[in-house]
């Protein structure tokens, strides 16, 4: 059947066409949008590879003007941007200074922009340090103060980033942007642009690269200033070490009918033990056994000096007593008030056996007999802490077959794995109990090393000295 109303027909494929007009439109304008989708899919993924490959180069390099470098060239050459500097901040003078820059190719604006120093109270960086994400004066920006700053990098559009740290301990900043003068093939600064958005992606890696240089930096210079300290501290050992060998007597003294057996195992750490054979007018032996306070150096001076005047004094007096009170008044005035010296002195006379005694403060030795350990008791205080003071003297006779032992603290003071101490019992104990054939020095240091056990790391210095009496 054929249509009565050609003017209907007409407006019906009016309407069609005004359909098919629209829609073809809408192809083309979703067209266009997927291509520049496509176009800014494209510049992401060739932005995120440059990324890759410059986060390689940057964790390659310690280096802080190469890995500066590295973020100048990148922001150009990779990016688009036109100029580029990177501020670091000095904690001492308080400032931020121009440590690298890229895109100033005249002699005149390097030179000016290698000069800038910004104080971190300027204007325009405080707005940047107030920020944690990022700074953008771009079009229409308004802030006079972030306009300034454009002008003085030589920027018409920038974006600022934090290198890293906070407000108060920045590492830095990076400034990116284009100049005045050209506005043709550059990258535009636009908040969301996946330009801007790689480039603090970028600016993270730099952060990171910069933080890491300056973490090994600082735990070199930490290890530098530890050997160094240790080599101090070797060689001060070394020099307590000569000390102390040099004021240990050479030789032991020959005595008819008496055995004398030393022994002296330093620690690793200097202390200040000593003793001393001082051969007396008619025949007479004097004996010393002593310790001084510290370590190191120091003790080791302090040992020396009392040494010499024990020596020195000794000479001109019979009595122990009053040679310990002559050296106690002469070491208060030159050793450190935090110093003492613990001393046993005594005088052998070995035709018959007798020993006279006095201690400042020193362990008491122990004389062996029959098969009893005594203690040589004697009152004094220890040299070196104050004047004016006394010192009680004894005497004992040593019989044929009787020994005495005169030690330092190391050996009653060392520890076994369970932080049990080796003590004055159990060394007085074993004095008593040994018997004739090994010499009692080698008798104690093997009871010593099964005390402590495998492992044990010597404490303090041990002194041995024995003084045996030969059987009739």
């Amino acid at each position: 059947m054929q249509d009565d109303n050609p003017q209907q027909r007409l407006t019906a494929l009016q309407d069609e066409n005004r359909r098919l007009s629209e829609q073809i439109k809408r192809l083309v304008r979703t067209e266009h949008e997927l291509y520049r989708f496509q176009g800014r899919l494209d510049d992401q993924i060739r932005i995120y590879r440059h990324l890759y490959e410059v986060g390689k180069e940057l964790n390659a390099t310690l280096d802080l003007g190469e890995i500066l470098q590295i973020a100048t060239q990148f922001v150009l050459y990779q990016l688009g941007f036109e100029r580029c500097v990177a501020l670091l901040y000095d904690p001492e003078a308080k400032a931020f200074y121009v440590e690298a820059h890229d895109g100033y190719y005249d002699e005149a604006s390097q030179a000016q922009i290698t000069g800038l120093r910004f104080s971190v109270g300027d204007p325009p960086l405080a707005l940047i340090l107030a920020d944690s994400d990022q700074v953008i004066c771009a079009e229409g920006c308004d802030q006079p103060e972030l306009l300034a700053l454009g002008q003085t990098l030589g920027l018409a559009e920038y974006v600022a980033f934090l290198l890293g740290g906070e407000a108060q301990q920045p590492i830095g900043l990076l400034i990116v942007g284009n100049m005045a003068n050209k506005s043709a093939s550059h990258t535009r600064i636009e908040a969301y642009s996946e330009f801007v958005v790689g480039l603090a992606n970028f600016v993270s890696h730099v952060a990171t690269a910069i933080h890491m240089r300056r973490e090994i930096q600082a735990r070199e210079q930490r290890l530098k200033l530890e050997a160094h300290a240790r080599e101090r501290i070797e060689q001060e050992l070394h020099v307590a070490q000569r000390i102390q060998q040099a004021s240990l007597p050479e030789e032991v003294p020959e005595l008819e009918g008496w055995q004398i057996s030393p022994l002296y195992r330093p620690a690793r750490e200097v202390g200040g033990d000593f003793f001393d054979f001082l051969e007396l007018v008619d025949g007479r032996l004097g004996l010393v056994v002593g310790d001084a306070t510290g370590k190191g150096v120091p003790a080791a001076l302090v040992m020396s000096t009392t040494c010499g005047m024990l020596r020195a004094v000794a000479q001109s007096s019979e009595s122990p007593g009053e040679v310990l009170n002559r050296v106690n008044e002469a070491l208060v005035a030159r050793i450190p008030p935090s110093m003492f010296v613990t001393c046993f002195y005594a005088i052998l006379d070995p035709k018959s056996g007798r020993l006279l005694y006095a201690n400042a403060g020193h362990d008491l030795p122990y004389v062996r007999h029959g098969g009893d350990a005594d203690e040589l008791r004697a009152r004094g205080m220890p040299l070196g802490l104050m004047p004016g003071m006394s010192y009680e003297e004894k005497e004992t006779i040593l019989e044929a077959g009787d020994s005495a032992l005169f030690y330092s603290d190391g050996l009653v003071e060392a520890h076994d794995p369970k932080g049990e101490m080796f003590g004055f019992p159990r060394l007085r104990t074993l004095v008593a109990e040994h018997a004739k054939g090994e010499p009692l020095v080698d008798f104690l240091m093997d009871e010593l090393r099964s005390f402590t056990g495998y492992g044990w790391e010597q404490e303090d210095d041990i002194t041995l000295v024995t003084l045996q009496r030969s059987a009739q």
